[in-house]
């Protein structure tokens, strides 16, 4: 079946044909009248979670361990005190920064990890008044998910999947004084059913679809879990055709469709199944797909070598402009620490120095996108950050 049958078979929003359409023309289209224009974030390394606050604001995760909020009309930066742990607990050598950063359904909550990457640090909003640190995991974590307004998941390096109930739905209406500082254990852990001989099988991301009650985790060895949330049991584990690098998920919520991105392709599954509805090429093919979106029925692709693609599901093919060439958005120059340059950075200047796309969001309008990232090569410390409008 092609993509294009399968999404059209799996349509489920009762819109009107007149509603479709326009929201068809505008989804194709907006990208051509998209520009560019950077963002300086100071000194800080590699932006590698976003999420919009509101039409005006966006707030972001870097490599730093810095969680920063920037206002898109004035360029106005607020650095948000990271959340630390329990006295005692036991901080990594290495710190990962923050990778991950999810709003509630309610827009009351934000999580994302703490001041030690092994932990979930949840925040209210629009004040970002501490509510609570999980505690729980054994290595950095990865991704984080709400289930509900109360409930979330993480995905950590340590190879599990943790829930967490975050808050009794009552005390959060009281003063902060109330709340919880620290969660000790998750309220339940998913194991991989991977054989042993797979080894320590990271997770990278993970996404969930409320219409299946299905949440969806992608290891950094190419295998995909499908975990049942009404028994937590998993439904389903298989491999990918394309293993390498796979490291983003994203969710098409109506037509039941998730994408996984590798260094090659992006695949595309059903989540109630796993079933495997198709494949498209990375644009830039060795750099790795490091960020993907759903808009409607657009797939937003960003690359490790700076590129932004459009890749319109209805039709099964990338966006075009008028003139029939490939709508490609190129990050920007951004910031770049020079002193950690060596030989070898010097002689593969063109790969390396370029401003990867860890992570992008549109807007709740759908007419700007936020793209951020920073360098690909772990040897330069530097960062990328632009509003497309």
């Amino acid at each position: 079946m092609s993509l294009f049958n399968h999404v059209r078979t799996r349509q489920i929003t009762p819109k009107s044909l007149k509603e479709s359409l326009v929201t068809e023309l505008k989804t194709r289209q907006f990208p051509n009248l998209l520009k560019q224009r950077e963002i300086s974030l100071g000194r800080t390394d590699k932006v590698f979670a976003s999420r919009w606050l509101d039409y005006k604001k966006v707030v972001c995760g870097t490599k730093s361990n810095e969680l920063l909020v920037l206002d898109m009309f004035s360029d106005w930066i607020l650095s948000i005190p990271v959340l630390e742990g329990s006295p005692g607990s036991e901080v990594p050598e290495f710190n990962c920064g923050i990778h991950s950063i999810e709003i509630s359904p309610s827009k009351t909550l934000l999580a994302t990890s703490g001041q030690n990457p092994n932990h979930l640090a949840v925040y209210r909003l629009p004040t970002f008044d501490p509510v609570c640190v999980g505690e729980g995991h054994t290595d950095w974590v990865f991704s984080v998910e709400w289930i509900d307004d109360f409930h979330l998941a993480t995905g950590s390096r340590d190879g599990r999947v943790a829930l967490w109930c975050v808050q009794d739905p009552a005390s959060l209406s009281g003063d902060s004084n109330q709340l919880k500082p620290c969660i000790k254990h998750p309220a339940s852990k998913l194991h991989s059913t991977l054989p042993h001989l797979c080894g320590k099988d990271k997770i990278r991301d993970i996404v969930y679809d409320r219409n299946s009650q299905t949440l969806i985790s992608l290891s950094s060895r190419g295998y995909v879990h499908l975990w049942d949330m009404k028994n937590c049991q998993v439904r389903s584990t298989f491999s990918l055709k394309y293993p390498m690098e796979t490291v983003c998920l994203a969710l098409e919520k109506d037509n039941n469709l998730f994408a996984v991105g590798s260094q090659s392709h992006v695949s595309f599954y059903d989540p109630r199944c796993g079933t495997a509805v198709g494949y498209i090429g990375s644009r830039d093919p060795g750099a790795g797909v490091r960020s993907l979106s759903f808009r409607d029925l657009l797939l937003t692709v960003g690359t490790g070598c700076g590129s932004l693609f459009f890749f319109d599901m209805r039709a099964s093919k990338f966006l075009r402009n008028t003139e029939s060439t490939m709508i490609c958005f190129r990050s920007g120059k951004g910031w770049l620490r020079e002193e950690f340059q060596d030989d070898y950075v010097l002689e593969h200047a063109l790969v390396c120095r370029s401003n990867a796309i860890y992570t992008h969001c549109y807007d709740p309008t759908g007419t700007k996108l936020f793209a951020a990232g920073g360098p690909l090569s772990l040897v330069y410390y530097g960062n990328y950050a632009a509003l497309w409008e």
